[in-house]
């Protein structure tokens, strides 16, 4: 689990390690001297252009371009925003280099597109507002083949993932010290590439708490249910789903094979009367209740050990029903639920606006139902996801997972952010997997951090694994299921 600072978290530990006269020079050496090792290694081109700025930033642009000219590399620099003052350390690195080749903006569109371009302007201290100038010379340098950045993408804010008109566009960010929350949120994550953290010797995430902790399917994978040799379908939990109202049987359906497929022992259903054939003719391994009438089905809520409630649902009394109701008795009994899609939008109306939720919640919004609950626009969501998933667990308590690109999950003590995933999952069905996924691993005996976030990184590597061999157009999200029983065996 890699952890994730904000950028004023970085520099307020820069400033009390560099301690002794001549700490910062010495750490922007080894910065340029680890970054020529890779660039060395990554490219047999011998052409560099460096864009360095005023800061510091710049500084490591011009030690860079020194060590790869010591390694026979053809380097040239531009020297960014040259009208503005140079910090001391930029200045330094600048005096050091000034024998050097040095081109004019207006030079780049000469220059050929195999030149590997070094983005090396404005790092951790970069701004969204470039202007018309640098964001012109960002277009010109977003057509070569090659692009790295050195800490952070120029243009990107290294806080929010929000980028400028215009933003370096990076195949790879070599990032110093600690990895910062901007590069793996919203455009952050497209516009940092692969991203190599070197430390530079200082441990920071020894020393300083994170902000957010980042996970994929590799650090879960000790935390996944295991059967033992003698293990009887009672060992593995009661889950009971209730989802699919009328037209949406088919959420049922995917949350409750998913489910199943994830390995819970018994998975019962509870949705309308007319989807019930269809979900024995899919899946007969999964015990469906069908009724239009929501009072025929509460005597099942004494059957499971966890609910799963939500898909397929929306606003009519059988939904509301089902969901008071289900409040009612999980609030009373201490059931682990889960929440999602059509009661999450139902939480906002009477008489839910009044109840209080059971303590062992966990709700999975997308960003727009978010925006419903926090009665906010969709855009404020994705501005800034980690100040939404802690206004929602301020507002209804328990686990939220903000669903999409780089999901967050906070309990109201830490924040967490899956690392993959992509463009693949964004289609009609995948949440009621995650529902279903999440579901059974409590079921199995997870604890409902656990997981969620456990149920979330094995969504995200079945997607991984379909964009992998498919590509990320077209996918099912039923055909999560098998990639997600791979993962757990």
């Amino acid at each position: 689990v890699n952890s994730i600072y904000t950028a004023e978290q970085v520099r307020a530990f820069e400033e009390n390690s560099f301690i002794k006269e001549g700490d910062d020079l010495r750490a922007m050496m080894e910065a340029a001297k680890q970054s020529v090792e890779i660039l060395n290694k990554d490219f047999s081109t011998s052409e560099f252009l460096i864009l360095c700025g005023p800061g510091n930033n710049g500084g490591d642009g011009y030690f860079i371009g020194i060590g790869l000219s010591e390694l026979k590399k053809r380097v040239k620099f531009l020297d960014v925003l040259d009208h503005i003052k140079k910090s001391p350390l930029c200045e330094h690195a600048f005096k050091a280099a000034k024998d050097s080749d040095f081109i004019n903006a207006k030079t780049i569109k000469d220059i050929s597109s195999k030149t590997v371009i070094v983005d090396a302007i404005f790092g951790i201290g970069g701004r969204i507002d470039l202007g018309s100038e640098l964001e012109e010379i960002l277009s010109d340098c977003n057509r070569f083949e090659s692009k790295i950045a050195i800490d952070v993408p120029t243009g990107l804010d290294s806080n929010t993932g929000e980028i400028s008109q215009a933003c370096f566009n990076a195949d790879k960010t070599i990032t110093f010290i600690g990895l910062k929350l901007g590069q793996l949120i919203n455009q952050g994550k497209i516009y940092s590439g692969d991203i190599v953290l070197k430390d530079l010797g200082f441990n920071m995430n020894k020393i300083v708490k994170p902000t957010v902790h980042e996970f994929s399917y590799k650090d879960i994978k000790s935390k996944l249910p295991v059967r033992i040799k003698d293990a009887h379908k009672g060992n593995h939990g009661k889950l009971l789903i209730v989802a699919g109202d009328e037209g949406y049987g088919g959420a049922g359906i995917l949350t409750s094979e998913a489910a199943l497929k994830t390995g819970t022992g018994l998975v019962k259903l509870l949705t309308r009367k007319s989807h019930v054939s269809p979900s024995l003719a899919k899946n007969p391994e999964v015990m469906v209740c069908g009724s239009d009438n929501a009072q025929d089905l509460e005597q099942n809520f004494l059957w499971p050990n966890v609910f799963v409630c939500g898909p397929g649902m929306f606003e009519n009394y059988w939904s509301e029903q089902l969901l008071y109701k289900l409040i009612t008795y999980a609030k009373k009994n201490r059931i682990p639920t889960l929440l999602d899609a059509g009661a999450l939008r139902l939480l906002t109306k009477e008489p839910f606006t009044k109840m209080a939720l059971p303590k062992d919640i966990i709700l999975t919004p997308h960003p727009g139902e978010a925006s419903s609950l926090l009665g906010i626009t969709t855009e404020k969501i994705q501005k800034n996801r980690l100040k939404a998933v802690k206004d929602l667990h301020i507002k209804f308590g328990g686990i939220i997972v903000l669903k999409g690109h780089g999901t967050v999950i906070h309990d109201g003590k830490e924040s967490y952010l899956c690392s993959s995933g992509g463009p693949e999952l964004a289609v009609a069905g995948s949440g009621d997997i995650l529902s279903g996924v999440i579901g059974s691993l409590m079921a199995q005996g997870l604890q409902p951090l656990d997981a969620a976030i456990a149920g979330v990184a094995l969504h995200a590597n079945a997607g991984d694994f379909f964009a992998k061999e498919m590509g990320n157009i077209g996918l099912a999200a039923s055909e999560l299921i098998p990639h997600i029983r791979n993962a757990l065996n």
